[in-house]
């Protein structure tokens, strides 16, 4: 953590001169930079812990979160990479206002954005108490310092300080995942080993193929995962960094593989504390095997490798969130600066960081039974937002009345079908919610075209 701070101190005074060095980098990034902080910000805290916990359940069928996560990078970069990062935006609503004219879309697609990465940045710090609590550091101590560290180095070096802590992050997290696997395998017996001793506890032959799951299961898993990616101001605001539209492109497509084949060991984790423990609670699979099979010097290099995928994707989401601020409200909506006022916007940029840094580890430690209620945004801005921006990419009779149509029911829909625990065959409200958004999109432009003509 302090190293992590050196870097974001070492940045600050190196790279960052205005703005668009604080929030995109100077768009110097070169393929490593780019890709390494695209696959840094999927695999968090959720990506090992998750992991763990899905291969304890499901065995090696567990790895489909973070394979998920890859594939959607993948098809970012062979669908919108390179087109989004040559047309130079700051943010995704930048796309929803240039393709189909007015505030009103890119308020609406802001203020959802910004909602849900507060809420997930707030899971996120709950996920470093959690990681720290295997130390013994018990209370908020450690979820404050963890989540102080992450707010300074990119209040003080932006995404410049984020990519490059990204890089080391996600370095230490995949070496970290690696060897904990091998040190599980080492304790089974290697994967016969393992199969014997969950086949004796019962577990049947599919817990050790990859399609374990059910298919509507991975289904309902992969699609959600990889709606999000596509339009995710998260990712996207990596790809308008890149040095070039084909960096972006390739960069992605390097970030997704990266992610898919380090997946895998986080479940194999989760198997082996199945074969090895009798743990009631799946959810422990990776604590209980950084406290029994770990020494202290491995399981330094483990824990730390699961504070780095915390941080990682905690960074991420709190520059993400600070780019709507400063470019789609403080710019665009409010005209409170001019674009070309770099000097004046990196000091908003860097207060919005740190206000919005504090309020989520505020809403995490004295109000968590909110952060739920936050990430609904999340929910509601893949359904609502999905179609005006893919739709908009690849159908160029949309309209900007189909769009803001779309999004506007595409959301309510989700809403109502968490709130409301609406199902459409079993799928998540994502899905059925953008499908009738999809629906809608399509016949309201198709009205307001002919209408216009």
């Amino acid at each position: 953590m302090l190293a992590m701070l050196l870097v974001g101190w070492w940045v600050g005074r190196v790279y960052i001169k205005g703005m668009t060095d604080f929030l995109l980098a100077g768009r110097r990034l070169g393929i490593v930079l780019c890709a390494a902080t695209l696959a840094a910000t999927h695999f968090g805290g959720g990506a090992v812990m998750g992991g763990g916990e899905y291969g304890f359940k499901y065995g090696l069928s567990g790895a489909w979160y973070g394979v998920s996560c890859g594939i959607g990078l993948i098809l970012l970069g062979l669908v919108t990479a390179k087109k989004f990062r040559d047309l130079a935006f700051y943010t995704v609503p930048d796309y929803l206002e240039r393709r189909y004219g007015g505030k009103t879309i890119r308020a609406l697609g802001s203020l959802l954005s910004i909602v849900a990465l507060i809420g997930i940045l707030a899971a996120q710090v709950l996920s470093a108490r959690g990681a720290l609590g295997i130390l013994g550091i018990t209370g908020n101590t450690g979820a404050i310092i963890a989540t102080l560290v992450f707010i300074i180095y990119t209040t003080a070096g932006g995404l410049w300080a984020v990519t490059i802590t990204d890089l080391i992050q996600m370095l230490l997290a995949a070496i970290g995942v690696i060897l904990a696997a091998n040190v599980v395998l080492g304790h089974t017996g290697g994967f016969g080993g393992m199969e014997l001793l969950l086949q004796s506890k019962g577990v049947g032959p599919e817990y050790f193929s990859f399609w374990g799951m059910s298919t509507s299961s991975i289904m309902w898993l992969l699609l959600p995962t990889v709606m999000y990616t596509l339009i995710g101001q998260d990712f996207y605001q990596r790809l308008f960094a890149a040095k070039s539209g084909t960096t972006a492109r390739n960069a992605s497509l390097v970030g997704g593989v990266v992610l898919v084949i380090v997946s895998f060991f986080p479940a194999i984790m989760g198997m082996g504390a199945n074969a090895l423990a009798d743990l009631e609670d799946a959810s422990m699979a990776v604590p209980w095997i950084l406290k029994s099979l770990m020494g202290p010097l491995l399981g330094g290099v483990i824990l730390a490798a699961l504070l780095a995928a915390i941080m990682s994707t905690a960074d991420s989401l709190l520059s993400a969130a600070t780019s709507h601020i400063v470019k789609d409200f403080w710019i665009e909506i409010f005209h409170v600066s001019e674009v070309d006022k770099e000097k004046e916007l990196l000091r908003v940029s860097r207060i919005s960081t740190f206000v919005i840094g504090i309020l989520s580890l505020i809403i995490a430690l004295i109000v968590p039974g909110i952060i739920d209620a936050l990430i609904y945004s999340y929910t509601m801005y893949t359904a609502g937002v999905f179609v005006p921006v893919i739709g908009g990419f690849l159908w160029k009779g949309a309209t900007k009345e189909g769009a803001l149509a779309s999004l506007i029911i595409g959301s309510i829909l989700a809403l109502w079908g968490i709130i409301g625990g609406v199902s459409l065959f079993g799928a998540p409200v994502e899905i059925f919610a953008a499908l009738i958004s999809l629906i809608v999109f399509i016949v309201v432009s198709l009205f307001t075209k002919k209408h216009a003509s």
